[in-house]
């Protein structure tokens, strides 16, 4: 696949991201704006793939376009279910992008009858459109702005240099689409050679009357920006090709320097306050010779940014230590200029690793109105924080868990409208997804105002799968989080969304496995809530550097309440192993105790750091505790595998390696042994 197609298929997905959000947003809320959107995202579907000569998706999109078309000019708001069938034909598009030949059978077939349909219900449109005498739509709906309407024309200036060698016989898709560009109007066209090779562009002047937008221009250019430079500038909101003497005042522009051609035109364009109005004439100035705010780059460039980043906290940790052992002021001043850049440059490579929520919302919210109407169920589904940032490896890990508690939210949760209406409640259930910054975290709350979750069915269904003891009485969070054990289930039937007992378990294991956690609130009859709890980021971490035996441990910042020193003679005989902080007595885990390390020194203190371990506090004691630590977090080997306390490993500044502990697992491992 060459690098342009490749191109294609990134901002083609994209459109149709757009499109298929702003149906969906259509359909809850029938507004013109939602459906014109959509239309300006087919509109730059079809033009690129006719761009780059994939006919059979031009032409399928052109298609839903003129159905789009139907609805914003109000002849089709009354189609059945007219939603349904062009997110259906989307769908088919992203099929087409991947294999636009379509060489399995049976795809064959389904092809032929959305062709079917979209030609019967595109006609249609036609000659709705005809019968009313839309002699103007329907020629926009043929050509899509191709036509000139001489009423509302603006006047553009573009100035486009290439970034990578252009020749006249090179094929490249610039010299299509200024040939394009052509087409949309009144043009003049100057270009500019090598001076060495005639056969070279070395930058091109392209003036031009039309009704495009600004914004509708630059998109011509998207797909080629890493091999262009490209500036649109809007000079005037009539058709300067009418005015006497612009033709000549062009031919003398040709000689001027690029950088001051911009400033010339609006220079003339003033020139003609005489005969303009003032709100016809817009100065450019402001953006002459303005750069791109923002250019694409490739996930697997920020990947290699971030774990050079990585290697550099690394390396300064060691210069740190070398510049305090030898204790050379002027070291040691290099080293805090260094550790301050570092920290700037490890900020700003985080900032470029961070991606809105809103990145997921589109498959959820098509997800959930599918899912809703297999079920017979209305559900409202309101998002809330969608800005809320992430870094894109959580933002993937997060995907699969979030739709499975979704799908169970409709499945389980919300019920049928004739059920909630005897119940009181409105007939269309609600499904919230709500994210937002807590400290160095990001909380995900999922809620439904549905069923909720019946604490006793779940400890009858766990005392019979013998996951606890008939005489137990555990807390309600206990008994809500028995869902998360392998097979668990309370559904009665099993459906194509859910309940065969599979998910729940693996959701829990794939938020834990990027650090993060799940919890559960719930009221009988009222609703549901599913808390997940994620760091903001996974390849470095704050934590607190401590040392037990000879051995060092890293525990992460965010799970530390507060440390204090326990004289060791408190510890002997201990049996219930519970210590006294702040008037709270509170359980401790002995790390050399448990983890069996030698190298231990008696002294007469060691010091207890009291963590909070979901809903109850901790104390991890420890020999030494180092201090406050910056570390890169790398996997642990084969040997740690199957030890789940251990969530990782750092290099320390001399060498040496030391573990991350995951603190919750070391609490839950504990609290196996013990019962056990």
């Amino acid at each position: 696949m060459s690098q342009f197609e490749q191109m294609f298929k990134e901002e083609a997905y994209e459109q149709l991201e757009i499109a298929e959000q702003a149906l969906l947003s259509y359909e809850s809320t029938p507004e013109k704006e939602f459906v014109e959107e959509a239309f300006r995202a087919l509109h730059t579907f079809k033009g690129a793939a006719h761009m780059f000569s994939f006919k059979v998706l031009g032409d399928f999109a052109h298609k839903i376009e003129s159905i789009l078309d139907g609805i914003r000019q109000g002849i089709m708001m009354e189609e059945y279910r007219v939603t349904d069938r062009l997110l259906e034909y989307i769908d088919h598009l992203k099929k087409l992008i991947v294999d636009p030949e379509i060489k399995d059978k049976k795809s064959q077939t389904r092809n032929e009858v959305l062709q079917k349909d979209i030609d019967k219900l595109s006609s249609r449109v036609s000659d709705l459109i005809k019968e009313k005498g839309q002699q103007k739509e329907k020629a926009l709906l043929e050509t899509f702005i191709e036509q000139e309407d001489q009423e509302h024309l603006s006047t553009y200036y573009i100035s486009i240099n290439p970034i990578v060698e252009i020749t006249s016989d090179s094929g490249h898709p610039l010299l299509n689409i200024i040939t394009d560009l052509q087409d949309l109007g009144s043009t003049r066209l100057t270009s500019q050679y090598d001076q060495n090779n005639k056969s070279i562009f070395i930058h091109w002047d392209l003036y031009i009357s039309c009704q495009s937008t600004k914004e509708e221009l630059e998109s011509q250019f998207m797909f080629i920006d890493d091999d262009v430079e490209v500036q649109v500038h809007k000079v005037a909101n009539f058709d300067l090709f009418k005015e006497f003497g612009f033709e000549d005042f062009l031919g003398v522009l040709e000689k001027t320097e690029n950088e001051k051609k911009l400033e010339e035109i609006n220079a003339y364009v003033l020139s003609l306050k005489e005969t303009v109005s003032d709100e016809n004439i817009i100065s450019d100035s402001s953006e002459n010779n303005q750069k791109a705010k923002s250019i694409r780059i490739s996930t697997e460039k920020i990947d290699v940014l971030m774990n050079l980043v990585s290697e550099l906290v690394t390396d300064q940790a060691s210069l740190k230590m070398f510049a305090s052992n030898i204790q050379d002021p002027v070291l040691e001043g290099v080293s805090e200029n260094m550790d301050r850049h570092i920290r700037q440059l490890r900020d700003i490579a985080f900032e470029m690793t961070l991606v809105p929520i809103e990145r997921m919302m589109g498959k959820f919210r098509r997800m959930v109105r599918d899912c809703s109407v297999n079920a017979g169920k209305e559900v409202r589904f309101i998002v809330r924080g969608e800005n809320t940032e992430l870094d894109k490896v959580f933002i993937d890990s997060l995907s699969d868990p979030i739709m499975h508690i979704l799908r169970n939210s409709i499945d389980h949760g919300i019920e049928r409208p004739e059920d909630r209406k005897a119940k009181g409640k409105p007939e269309s259930g609600t499904i919230q997804l709500e994210a937002y910054y807590s400290g160095a975290n990001v909380h995900i709350e999922i809620s439904d105002d549905g069923k909720g979750l019946n604490a006793d069915i779940i400890r009858k269904k766990a005392i019979e799968k013998g996951l606890i003891d008939e005489e137990r009485e555990p807390g309600i969070s206990e008994v809500y989080q028995l869902i998360f054990e392998p097979g668990f289930s309370t559904a009665n039937t099993v459906s194509n969304v859910s309940g065969r007992g599979v998910g729940m378990d693996v959701v829990k294991k794939n938020i834990e496995a990027i650090r993060g956690e799940i919890n559960i609130e719930s009221k009988l009859n009222q609703g549901l809530k599913i808390i997940i709890k994620v760091p903001l980021t996974l390849s470095i971490i704050d934590g607190l550097l401590i040392k037990s035996g000879s051995s060092h441990f890293l525990l992460p910042m965010q799970v530390i309440n507060k440390c204090y020193e326990v004289r060791n003679e408190e510890l002997l005989g201990n049996f219930n192993k519970l210590l006294i902080f702040d008037e709270e007595q509170i359980p401790y885990i002995h790390l050399c105790e448990e983890l069996f390390l030698s190298g231990s020194t008696a002294k007469e203190y060691c010091n207890a750091i009291v963590i909070q371990c979901r809903e109850r506090k901790v104390a991890i004691l420890t020999d030494e505790i180092i201090g406050e630590y910056q570390a890169v977090l790398k996997p642990v080997g084969e040997h740690y595998k199957n030890q789940e306390f251990v969530s990782g490993a750092t290099i320390l500044g001399d060498g040496k390696v030391a573990l991350v502990l995951d603190a919750n697992k070391l609490v839950e491992q504990k609290s196996k042994q013990t019962t056990a």
